[in-house]
């Protein structure tokens, strides 16, 4: 695994990337422990901004920052940051095509599976009220 390049003069990206390890809903200690990492490479993210491409995609898994924000500075930030009418798409779901809020919907569920905040039982809840939610649609309809 290839370590990115730094952003110069003054590393944008490790400043990225401390506020997504500083901000997001994990502590840095979990990040590395589910990411397979040492705490040291976490802290040296942080500070030197030179990450592999597989933790960087995982950090934005788990913090719910955008990996190409994370990486370039480029685009929304945070998952639910698009503006009104974006383009939200989910390769391997065609849901998140439907609207910006099937999109978000997708994201947040992704967010909280991967840093696994969202176990197996809270989704099985969450399945289920959904279900029951749409069996009982008149309530909702306008």
């Amino acid at each position: 695994m290839q370590s990115m390049t730094l952003d110069p003069p003054n590393n944008a990206r490790a400043e990225r990337l401390r506020e997504a390890i500083e901000e997001g809903p994990l502590r840095a200690f979990e990040i590395a422990e589910r990411l397979h990492a040492s705490r040291t490479s976490v802290l040296n993210w942080k500070k030197r901004g030179a990450i592999n491409v597989d933790n960087l995609r995982g950090l934005a898994d788990i913090t719910g920052y955008r990996f190409w924000w994370l990486a370039f500075g480029e685009g929304p930030k945070k998952i639910g940051d698009e503006k009104p009418g974006g383009q939200h798409i989910i390769q391997s779901d065609n849901t998140a095509r439907l609207s910006p809020e099937h999109a978000h919907l997708i994201d947040v569920l992704n967010q909280a599976s991967q840093s696994g905040l969202l176990n197996e039982t809270m989704a099985r809840s969450l399945a289920s009220f959904l279900q029951e939610m749409i069996k009982n649609r008149t309530l909702f309809d306008k």
